[in-house]
């Protein structure tokens, strides 16, 4: 029975051991050397069921985008006057001096003495005037004001010698100076 005994007492130590040993060094301490109760059954707390956040319904993204301007045509425009303009033509005096020769001449043919040179005269002034009259006739002549309202906002206005094809409205291009239909 001693071996019983001693097996009991070596058992109990054993115990003491193992729950010192699983003790936090505080609780060792006040652990007074009294034999083990047999342990009891560890109290469980249940456990909470996890929570699962409800998943928010998937929204639709819409892009937004911001409007696409088009590129404006900077030589693109709508005619929207045309306006003719008489240019007085220019003399250079080569008709005067031509007018007053040919003047001259006519004028020397008629009469005879001072009324020769009084023809010769008025044929030479005659003839200037004539001459540089006809040749500011032949350098004049209508040009075209066509106001064009350009795409970007400008407006362009052009003197055009014609303005064949070009209307109220029409849809142009202008490239340095003239005109043409889009």
């Amino acid at each position: 029975m001693k071996l019983n005994s001693s097996l009991h007492t070596l058992s109990a130590g054993f115990v003491l051991l193992l729950a010192l040993a699983s003790c936090t060094p505080e609780q060792a301490t006040t652990t007074s050397a009294t034999p083990a109760q047999p342990e009891s059954a560890p109290v469980t707390q249940p456990v909470p069921a996890p929570v699962v956040a409800p998943i928010p319904a998937p929204v639709a993204l819409t892009p937004v985008l911001a409007p696409v301007q088009a590129p404006v045509c900077t030589t693109c425009g709508v005619v929207r006057s045309i306006t003719p303009v008489v240019q007085a033509g220019t003399s250079t005096g080569l008709g005067a001096a031509i007018g007053a020769v040919a003047g001259g001449l006519a004028g020397n043919q008629v009469g005879g003495g001072s009324g020769n040179t009084i023809a010769t005269a008025a044929g030479v002034i005659g003839g200037a005037v004539l001459g540089n009259t006809i040749e500011r006739n032949r350098s004049s002549g209508t040009m075209y004001e066509v106001v064009i309202a350009m795409d970007n906002g400008a407006q362009q206005t052009i003197i055009v010698p014609d303005v064949i094809g070009i209307s109220l409205g029409a849809a142009v291009n202008v490239q340095g100076g003239s005109i043409s239909l889009r």
